[in-house]
């Protein structure tokens, strides 16, 4: 699915996990998203980048993980992904969802939609010069 919207959208896509107002936890899929100063690097899927930030890196140190999968199921989301009709969620480590169908696959006409282009505009002047750590 990740591969998938890579190939629709013109854009940088980026998950990030735990930056949701709602569900805090949840990953997200966007485009030309900047990460927070907290956000670090944690994965990768399909090329993209997946980020997380650190009150949640401290919870799985070594290779303690979670696993990042998708569902078809619709939530109210700016993540990208919902255009399938499916989202991104967390999996624990031992979940095995091999016996799941396969979710969010596109269909041939869905692969033939034309790529969303981002919108395009200008950070506002208060932002443009600030210097962030």
């Amino acid at each position: 699915m990740i591969a998938d919207m890579v190939g629709r959208r013109a854009g940088t896509l980026t998950v990030t996990i735990g930056t949701g107002c709602c569900e805090s936890t949840a990953p997200f899929l966007y485009e030309d998203f900047w990460p927070g100063p907290d956000q670090a690097p944690v994965g990768e899927v399909a090329g993209v980048t997946v980020y997380a930030p650190e009150y949640l890196r401290v919870c799985y140190p070594g290779d303690d993980g979670v696993t990042l999968d998708v569902v078809d199921e619709l939530a109210e989301s700016m993540s990208v992904e919902t255009e399938l009709g499916c989202r991104l969620i967390l999996r624990g480590r031992d979940f095995d969802s091999t016996g799941e169908p396969e979710a969010c696959v596109a269909t041939e006409q869905e692969r033939r939609a034309p790529v969303l282009r981002p919108v395009v505009g200008q950070m506002p002047e208060a932002l443009r010069n600030i210097r962030m750590r």
